[in-house]
Order: structure tokens, then C-alpha cells, then sequence
């Protein structure tokens, strides 16, 4: 297995099946930019209300707002969101358990932990979903009219923010929007369609508990309604 240090900060490692590519996040930390955010973060705290739907009226409001197709069980997209959900909630559940990764360890000890990586995926992508009790449901969003201004809002972030090449830009253009629930962790995910799930985010809201502990739903909140004007932006001096 070929594994080729690029620098100190960059390692990529090629196997039969794919190309794995690890960077270590470098630099010196912000430190007046990360109080900046730690003071919005209060602040928003002191702004924001109560104000929560459940998920299942979160996902009625979805399907109220756009034209969707619903995606089979055994579609790859609902497979591989099922892995996420489970290695972002349940990893430490599964059996596979992989060592932590380090910039220090030697090519043998990498490529162990580049087998044991692939173990955990593999258990994770094949784990019927009802060994972790989930309840997942995916829909597509068909090029309608109704949707098309989803599908052009995508298409122009991905011209903004990426340089794709032509046949990239073609295959983008193209791609279907997809959305995915899943009911126990209340995980949802998208692609594409910013708008929109940022529309989800605020119509679901958040709980007193959110807004406490400071949980990653209530900055998703914050950071939501920043994104539309309703709160100040931090980044702002």
C-alpha cells in the first residue's frame, strides 16, 4: 500500500480501491477572532427565543415546500447517508474500532490504521439500519419548475465557491438535490439547496436546552438566521 509523505502536513495513501488524502490543520489560532465568536455566540444567546418544531413537522414542512420523489432503501445516496449518521452518532458502537490517527506513526503503523479505518466503514455501510434503531427516509428533488430555482441557487454556489472544470460544471449542473431525515437522532442532511435547509434549520428552532447548553443545533440556529440578517455577523468589526 502506497503511502507517500508529501510533507509534514500532508500524507496520501493509495490502496486498490480509492485515494486517501490527510492534511494536518496548521496555523497559528485567532485568538481575537475566536473571542469575537465566543462573545457573538453570548450574545445571540441573550437574543434568541424559544421556539422549537417537532422533526416530524420540520420534515412536513419540507415536503410542503418543494416537489420531492422518495428514494428507495438500497439507493446508494440512502447507504451512504446511513453512514453517516452512524459515524457521526454511533462509531463507537460498532465492533471495528480503529486506532487514533497520528502524523507521527511509521508507514506500517498507517497503513494498520488505513485497514482498520476501512473495517469501521465497511461494518457501518453493511449494518442493517435497524441495529441502531434508525428510521431513515431520503428524497429527491425532480427538476420541476417548481424547483428550479433550488437547482440554479446551487448550480451559481457551486460556480462561486469551487473551480470546477467544464465537465465538472456539467455534471453539477445536473446532479439531483437531495434531502435525508432520520428520525431517532434527528439528523438531517442535505445537498445542495442552501436556501432551503437553511429554512428547515429555522423553522425547527431550538429548545431552552439548546440554548444552554450551547448545543451544535442552536448554533446551526445562530448561524442561520446571521445568514439572513436577523442576527449581526461576527466576522463584522
Amino acid at each position: 500500500m502506497p503511502i507517500e509523505r508529501n510533507n509534514a502536513d500532508s500524507i496520501t495513501i493509495r490502496d486498490n480501491n480509492s485515494v486517501t488524502a490527510i492534511g494536518r490543520i496548521s496555523g497559528a489560532s485567532d485568538d481575537k477572532r475566536e473571542e469575537k465568536f465566543r462573545q457573538w455566540v453570548e450574545d445571540c444567546a441573550k437574543q434568541v427565543k424559544v421556539c422549537t418544531h417537532t422533526f416530524k413537522e420540520t420534515k412536513q414542512y419540507f415536503l410542503e415546500h418543494c416537489d420531492t420523489l422518495p428514494l428507495p432503501p438500497d439507493d446508494r445516496r440512502m447507504k451512504y447517508f446511513k453512514l453517516n449518521v452512524i459515524m457521526n452518532y454511533f462509531k463507537d458502537k460498532l465492533e471495528h474500532q480503529a486506532s487514533e490517527f497520528s502524523f507521527d506513526m511509521t508507514d506500517e503503523e498507517i497503513e494498520k490504521w488505513h485497514k482498520e479505518e476501512a473495517a469501521v466503514r465497511e461494518e457501518a455501510l453493511s449494518s442493517p439500519p435497524e441495529r441502531f434503531c434508525l428510521k431513515l427516509r431520503g428524497y429527491c428533488l425532480p427538476h420541476t419548475e417548481r424547483n428550479e430555482a433550488y437547482y440554479e441557487e446551487t448550480r451559481k454556489d457551486w460556480e462561486t465557491h469551487s473551480k470546477l472544470s467544464p465537465a465538472e460544471a456539467e455534471q453539477v449542473r445536473h446532479a439531483d438535490i437531495c434531502f435525508y431525515f432520520e428520525e431517532t437522532t434527528g439528523y438531517i442532511q442535505s445537498s445542495g439547496a442552501g436556501t432551503l435547509i437553511r429554512e428547515l434549520t429555522i423553522y425547527r428552532g431550538i429548545s431552552k436546552e439548546d440554548i444552554e447548553k450551547r448545543t451544535p443545533r442552536f448554533l446551526g440556529y445562530i448561524t442561520a438566521l446571521r445568514e439572513i440578517g436577523e442576527l449581526p455577523d461576527f466576522k463584522k468589526e
